[in-house]
């Protein structure tokens, strides 16, 4: 064509060749931006299931969790004659039972998160593109980190001054009997818990392990609160894309 002079015919027939083979390009690259979105928002689905269902345990976990802490203010509330519930009959005698998970039980447990944890594990957080679900689950992991704090500072209260009361003020082996019932503690010396009560170290170190444990909670109360927001704004987001 060029030698026949005819130049012009030439240009726009490769120009002509160029557009379409960048068109071509053009729609390969949208196809392949569009496979990869589709991918991107499969995965996301799954792992927003995924999260829905891991929280919806958490949840059930923290509210037995709470359940297990109110039982332990109660029994402090009760041994120590504090209870605000007028109506409630006090106790003639308290049972070794009730003494023992008053003084000795401490609930250190949490909730678990395993798919938030594998999410961030793995860098796949960014898959989900919803920033308020990013941002609640910010807030639910500095909500764990408080409660954390008590509980770590409630144990450790416990363990240099609870334990100590138990091993210097009572006869510790009636109350072993609530977990080995075959024992035979007749020879045992019975424990006076309302006389031991009357000392007011005893009372001071009960109070403060009730103190923390109205801490532990109200952080457990704010946890479980997020772990709600977080179920419920996942719920409408899965409901959203299908």
């Amino acid at each position: 064509m060029l030698s026949e002079g005819k130049t012009g015919r030439y240009l726009k027939y490769a120009i002509g060749e160029i557009i379409l083979v960048v068109i071509g390009i053009l729609i390969a690259l949208q196809i392949n931006n569009w496979n990869e979105n589709r991918k991107d928002t499969i995965e996301e689905q799954a792992i927003l299931e995924s999260l829905f269902l891991n929280l919806s345990l958490a949840k059930k976990q923290s509210e037995l969790l709470i359940s297990e802490e109110n039982t332990l203010k109660e029994r402090l509330t009760q041994i120590l004659g504090i209870n605000s519930k007028q109506s409630e009959i006090p106790l003639k005698t308290i049972p070794d039972s009730i003494f023992k998970s008053a003084a000795w039980d401490l609930q250190s447990d949490q909730p678990t998160f395993n798919g938030y944890n594998n999410l961030k594990n793995t860098n796949k957080l960014s898959l989900i593109k919803n920033t308020k679900i990013i941002e609640k689950l910010t807030d639910l992991e500095f909500r764990l980190n408080k409660l954390n704090d008590i509980l770590e500072d409630r144990l450790s209260v416990h363990q240099i001054r609870i334990d100590d009361l138990l091993e210097n003020n009572i006869n510790f082996i009636p109350l072993v009997k609530t977990n080995i019932p075959t024992i035979n503690i007749e020879n045992e010396p019975k424990n006076n818990y309302y006389q031991i009560l009357e000392i007011q170290r005893v009372r001071n170190l009960l109070g403060m392990k009730l103190t923390f444990t109205q801490d532990v909670i109200d952080r457990r109360h704010d946890l479980d609160l997020e772990i709600q927001n977080l179920i419920n704004l996942i719920a409408l987001e899965l409901e959203n894309e299908k």
